[in-house]
């Protein structure tokens, strides 16, 4: 190693202390022939492997854009991306084949085609092994001796084919003694989302575009045992070739009985499926460039088109600025929301389209140049452009600056110049093993691009923020030596969280390695480097497809700044405002749909159809709304809205007071069945009657007396106009009401997606498992909040007379483009997801702020009622009261049922 990798060893030993170990995990101290004489206690219970594998994308908003795949690299030496594995001798005599003869076995593959997003294999081996068997009793040893393993791998293991990249198992093998067996059950999982052949159990799974192959290759040892019951569910797919002929056999299942021993290719039966369209296209659209091309440029053409919106919408408030003349707090705001719109462009171009299209363009076109065959330095080294860009239009203190530059030439210098640190070319080693050196480089690569972007996005928050006046004017600014330290701490945890499921994906993939083998470590390495380098990759596209929530912060500043310009209209929002409210729905509120069988091509689709949904909304509420409606008295009187004053909302709010007053003695006197004094209800009714009639805003005493059309009362009005004068008042009060009441349901949410044991259990192998879940909870905080920031921004718009019937139509136009999606699902015969359950909970918590709303109208009347209950009581009238009861009870029954249905214990056998 030249000096200066060793110097560079020494800094980057610094810089991670906490991170930086041998890259070997905990050697197994057990012996071969030092096993434990501890038996385990009877197996559990047979844990069902039957689940939902559906992706996460469909239980976050989130989509929120899905995270593009990281890149395919160039398998190290074998077809699985492992370095090359001693061969791992298990030779007839060490297994004892001859004493298996008599052992009975029985497979079953088991096809879920129907309603998933992916089509999934279950495969359950139950091996039941005669006691006289050298190894049986090694199986009731403990799961980490080294005579267990050695014993599982005779069992379920061909030596040639340890290593098992894409087969998952749900629990460890079940050992249970019976009378003259020791019965082992082996269940395990895989996916068909991508191209090429893998092992699950005693399978041997082939995938193609046009042809799925099943084969059934027992391992060596197990090649004279009984094969007693063989069974393949088809899940409704088409076969073109069964061989052996099976013992039974209908359009659902095949069923093979004392099989003998395997055929020349190992196999005793095999099976060619037809695959439907929608799941070829999604087992090869991971691996075709042709498809990884066009997802590349459906993902791509979303966040531009995002991105040429608010471009657009801030060039218009720069253009038509709110009241007669620009104030500094509007220039700010529209400027930064501009600079933004500009920047996720070029981001989009860097990120979504360099980072993917060019490799993926240049394989498929077959014009691929010679850096391509480093293709793993090409994401890195763009993702630290990025990052940089990020931090630099940000406008960021010297200091930031500078540690951001030297971050970036450092990290940037590992992936251009990998010689320098002791790395392959390739910063993977290809041939041989990883030297103890590569880790701690890989290590601070990842550190430094996990740094840049997270210190960039933060400084892009706070720099949007305070132009749009969400912060106070004199806050601190961004200081390197405090913010900049809980970045670095926040990095460490999020690079620890990804080592850490980097150990346990190798667990899965090695579990019965010879620990003991020489090249155990090293193999161990060369995983490791790999996996580091993929992370970095990825972080460029994982965090870029969260920046949603920045564009979501800078829409709500530009509307702030608007509001507080001089003689801004008050009443409802302008032309232009509703054109923001509109984006900010698309991107922060509306339900962001999936893939549809694998290809993300109608992802900029998307983006209109939730501009449109908004906008027919507002077009339903123009005709429907209360304020909307026009007086009575006049040829061309005036609408509702256009005569409330800001002044004169204390006015309003006593009349509808009055009005509800007056019904309430009305109701006395029709109970008491005679009036209380002579004349009393007609002089009740008549200052009812005057109580409805009005002077318009700005009139004389000559001008004439208006009224109310006949079915809209003075409390119908006052409900509608708000709590507050302002619109952004009202905007601002639904939104934190919103974000309160939706706490529940975020919680609800999170653990409904990742409870499920197949779930769980992929995330705790996944790069960004913890902080997705995280992410999720705040990213569905931000969607209660953003959904109660458009109900109360477009509450005098919006058609209904109460509260719960505003939040009743904002939900269907939410509603409305899931069900459309949905409707894709059914077509590609995917599975929905928790949408239902997510329409419910919207529903749910914007009914609440709508009640919450129309309390808040009387607010002043609060201390004149024992609880809201009974002021809430008042304002409906009692009967209408009782129905919202019944709305809401209603709507809590309907998402408890839900609720129950994903997670309960019959969901897992409906798929």
């Amino acid at each position: 190693m030249t000096a200066v990798a060793r110097r560079a060893g020494r800094c980057t030993a610094l810089l991670l202390a906490c991170l930086v170990w041998s890259g070997v995990p905990p050697a197994r101290a057990e012996a071969r022939t030092e096993a434990r004489t501890e038996v385990r206690s009877e197996a559990r219970a047979e844990a069902t492997t039957k689940g939902r594998t559906e992706a996460r994308a469909e239980a976050r908003p989130e989509a929120r854009a899905e995270t593009p795949a990281a890149p395919r690299t160039q398998a190290p030496t074998t077809p699985h991306g492992e370095a090359p594995a001693a061969p791992t001798p298990t030779p007839a005599a060490e297994c004892h084949a001859d004493q298996l003869a008599t052992a009975r076995t029985q497979a079953t593959l088991r096809i879920d085609n129907h309603a998933q997003s992916v089509a999934a294999a279950i495969a359950t081996m139950t091996i039941r092994a005669p006691t006289s068997w050298a190894h049986a009793n090694d199986l009731l040893l403990s799961e980490n001796s080294a005579a267990h393993q050695q014993a599982m791998r005779c069992l379920l293991r061909d030596p040639r084919d340890v290593m098992r990249p894409d087969e998952f198992r749900p629990h460890s093998p079940q050992v249970v003694t019976e009378a003259s067996w020791v019965k082992v059950r082996y269940d395990t999982l895989f996916q068909f989302n991508k191209g090429g052949q893998s092992r699950i159990g005693p399978w041997a799974i082939g995938v193609r575009p046009e042809l799925w192959t099943l084969s059934l290759v027992p391992p060596p040892a197990l090649a004279g045992a009984h094969w007693d019951d063989v069974r393949i569910e088809l899940g409704g797919l088409a076969t073109s070739q069964v061989t052996p002929r099976p013992a039974q056999a209908d359009s659902a299942n095949l069923l093979w009985r004392d099989l003998g021993p395997p055929g020349p290719q190992g196999s005793t039966v095999t099976v060619q499926l037809v695959p439907p369209w929608q799941r070829a296209w999604v087992a090869t659209s991971s691996s075709s460039e042709p498809w990884l091309v066009a997802n590349a440029a459906g993902m791509t053409t979303w966040w531009l088109g995002a991105a040429g919106i608010i471009v657009f919408a801030a060039l218009q408030a720069r253009r038509w600025p709110a009241g007669p003349g620009t104030t500094d707090l509007q220039d700010g705001s529209s400027t930064a929301l501009l600079r933004w719109g500009l920047l996720k462009a070029v981001l989009g171009m860097l990120v979504l389209l360099l980072y993917k299209m060019v490799l993926d363009s240049a394989r498929a076109l077959k014009i691929a140049p010679t850096w391509l065959g480093y293709e793993l330095r090409w994401p890195v080294l763009v993702g630290f452009l990025a990052a940089w860009t990020l931090i630099v239009t940000a406008r960021p203190r010297n200091t930031v600056l500078a540690a951001a530059t030297a971050l970036t030439l450092a990290g940037g210098l590992v992936a251009a110049a990998p010689s320098l640190f002791g790395l392959p070319p390739q910063l993977v080693a290809l041939k041989g093993p990883a030297a103890a050196t590569d880790i701690p480089a890989l290590l601070a690569m990842a550190a430094a691009m996990l740094w840049l972007w997270l210190a960039g996005l933060v400084l892009w928050a706070r720099l949007l923020a305070h132009d749009g006046g969400l912060l106070r004017p004199h806050a601190s600014p961004w200081r390197l030596r405090r913010t900049g330290t809980c970045l670095a701490v926040t990095t460490l945890l999020f690079l620890g969280w990804a080592v850490w499921a980097s150990e346990r994906h190798w667990k899965r993939v090695s579990w019965l390695s010879d620990q003991g083998a020489p090249d155990y470590r090293a193999r161990y390495r060369t995983f490791l480097s790999k996996d580091l380098v993929s992370f970095t990759a990825e972080l460029p596209a994982w965090f870029y497809s969260h920046t949603w929530a920045l564009t979501g912060i800078a829409i709500v500043a530009l509307l702030r700044a608007r509001d507080l310009a001089p003689r801004m209209p008050y009443a409802s929002p302008t032309k232009l405002d509703r054109l923001l409210l509109a984006v900010f729905f698309a991107i922060v509120v509306a339900w962001r749909q999936g893939s549809y069988a694998g290809s993300q091509l109608l992802a900029s689709l998307w983006l209109v159809l939730d501009l449109a949904a908004l906008y027919g909304l507002l077009a339903v509420g123009q005709r429907r709304a209360v304020l909307t409606q026009h007086f009575e008295g006049c040829p061309r009187a005036p609408a509702l809205g256009e005569s409330i004053s800001e002044t004169g909302l204390n006015d309003l709010i006593a009349r509808a007071r009055r009005y509800r007053e007056l019904i309430g003695l009305l109701r006395g006197m029709d109970q008491a069945q005679h009036p209380d004094a002579p004349g009393g209800r007609h002089a009740v009714e008549k200052e009812m009657s005057r109580l409805h009639h009005w002077r318009p805003q700005g009139g004389t005493r000559g001008s004439p007396r208006l009224w109310l059309p006949g079915e809209i009362t003075v409390v119908d009005v006052a409900l509608s106009w708000g709590p507050y004068a302002r619109w952004w008042d009202n905007a601002r009060r639904a939104a934190l009401l919103a974000a309160v009441f939706g706490l529940p349901g975020s919680v609800i949410l999170v653990w409904a997606s990742y409870a499920p044991e197949q779930v769980w259990m992929r995330q705790k192998q996944y790069f960004f498992g913890a902080p997705e879940m995280v992410w999720a909870f705040i990213s569905w905080e931000l969607t209660w909040a953003g959904a109660g920031l458009v109900l109360g921004a477009l509450w005098r718009l919006l058609p209904g007379r109460r509260g719960p019937a505003r939040a009743l139509s904002l939900v269907i136009a939410y509603a409305l483009l899931i069900g459309l999606g949905s409707l894709g699902n059914l077509i590609t015969n995917q599975g929905v997801g928790n949408v239902a359950f997510g329409v419910c909970l919207m529903l749910l918590v914007l009914t609440l702020t709508g009640l919450a709303m129309d309390l808040d109208t009387f607010r002043s009347e609060r201390r004149l009622w024992p609880s809201r209950i009974q002021l809430l009581l008042s304002i409906y009238q009692i009967k209408s009261f009782s129905a919202q009861i019944a709305y809401v009870l209603v709507q809590v029954v309907a998402v408890l049922s839900i609720l129950r249905f994903f997670v309960g214990p019959e969901s897992r056998s409906l798929k």
